[in-house]
């Protein structure tokens, strides 16, 4: 019986022996502590297994090392593998900032690209990680309507609003005042979509001359109220039809008037204010206005930013046009203007603001004499820049010369 017993101890003792061998032995043990500290303080280690530090801890790690995570609130997270070789020293391990940037935007409901990536829908919290200056736009459908930069250095929430350009009916389009549309002005107006056309200005002058009659020691036979309103020496688009009316050229319509005088487009904005139903009292933009509406929330120096000028952007002097063709290679379809809307609007859906006819515009000082903005079909690229001016002869009608309307908002506001 005792021999027995002696057998069962020695199997006993053995087993404890290979236990003891196999726990001192086992990978897992932990070998070596690691301090580590974070920046900032209290920062959570986890080792991915249940297991959870708070910074400046002593980590236990065994011979294989050990990943964990480490993380604290508005820092981004960062992962590492901690080693039995880093017990000689603290581990030190810096969380980089979460930038919060708050934007939003009235209307809402813009796309937010941020470096050309959508990152939201306005209002939106975003959270980036990178500090610095960001390219920041915001979308109204397959309209990019504002363009900003931001730099985020600071760990402090930021928080942008703009004012977006929308419409308002009657093809007019809503530049709301401050910068947070980038316009750099502090009141609120409206610009049209297009400018005049030809079908817009034959319901003003059959409302000027309900019965025209053609005169006959007048160049071109016109009467005396359109000559007083187009005073150049070149074929208009206007006739009188079988009817006794004023009526318009076939296909002409839609393009914009030109060859009117400064104070035939200043009757047409004060018959137009009249004529509508809104309230609004109509007039042509200052130059202020109009270089704030043609930059469409971009950097310029054209009105869809700084892509160089093609057949395909605008209606300027090219191939098609028979007098100076100053860009022969270049070809935009039509060989004087072209209906209005031909090409793609600007970030702020407002179409030909280079190009077509030069625009006029409100002198900035009573007396001054009147600016043309935007080019046309008869000039180069460089005419056809944001911040190129044309100071014509206000008593002379040019076949290059046209204009949109603008309206002051009323007390009322948006």
């Amino acid at each position: 019986m005792m021999r027995i017993l002696d057998h069962w101890a020695v199997i006993l003792l053995s087993a404890t022996t290979i236990l003891l061998v196999a726990l001192i032995c086992e990978t897992s043990w932990p070998i070596a502590y690691i301090y580590v500290i974070s920046s900032p303080g209290g920062a959570t280690v986890f080792d991915g297994e249940g297991f959870y530090w708070t910074t400046p801890a002593w980590v236990p790690v065994s011979s294989h090392g050990l990943e964990v995570t480490v993380s604290h609130p508005g820092r981004i997270p960062v992962d590492t593998v901690l080693t039995p070789s880093m017990s000689d020293s603290p581990v030190l391990l810096t969380l980089p900032y979460i930038f919060q940037l708050f934007v939003s935007s009235d209307p809402a409901g813009a796309s937010i690209l941020l470096d050309g990536s959508l990152a939201g829908q306005t209002p939106d919290l975003l959270l980036v990680f990178e500090p610095g200056t960001h390219l920041l736009q915001l979308a109204m459908g397959d309209r990019i309507t504002m363009t900003d930069s931001v730099t985020l250095l600071g760990n402090f929430p930021d928080t942008l609003h703009y004012l977006l350009p929308r419409d308002r009916g009657g093809n007019m389009v809503l530049i709301p005042a401050g910068e947070g549309c980038l316009s750099g002005l502090d009141y609120s107006f409206l610009i049209s979509r297009f400018e005049v056309t030809n079908s817009e200005f034959c319901d003003y002058l059959r409302w000027l001359e309900p019965v025209p009659v053609c005169d006959s020691t007048i160049r071109w036979g016109r009467t005396e109220i359109m000559e007083s309103m187009f005073p150049g020496d070149y074929p208009l688009p206007f006739q009188i039809d079988a009817r006794g009316q004023w009526a318009i050229s076939e296909g002409m319509g839609d393009h914009p008037v030109a060859g009117v005088t400064f104070r035939a487009a200043m009757d047409y904005c004060r018959w137009f204010s009249v004529k509508d139903t809104s309230d609004l009292v109509f007039r042509l933009p200052t130059q202020e206005e109009w270089t704030a509406a043609a930059l469409g929330g971009s950097g310029g120096p054209w009105p869809w930013g700084q892509g160089r000028p093609d057949g395909r952007l605008l209606n300027l002097s090219d191939c098609n046009e028979g007098l100076l063709r100053r860009h022969p290679s270049l070809d935009d379809g039509y060989p004087q203007t072209a209906p209005v809307g031909s090409y793609p609007s600007n970030g702020w859906g407002l179409y030909d603001m280079a190009g077509n006819v030069w625009e006029y515009c409100l002198p900035a000082e009573s007396g001054d004499a009147p600016p043309a903005m935007g080019g046309s079909w008869l000039s180069s690229m460089d005419d056809c820049r944001v911040d190129a001016a044309m100071v014509p002869d206000t008593g002379l009608g040019y076949p290059y010369l046209g204009f949109r309307l603008a309206a002051t908002l009323g007390p009322g506001g948006p």
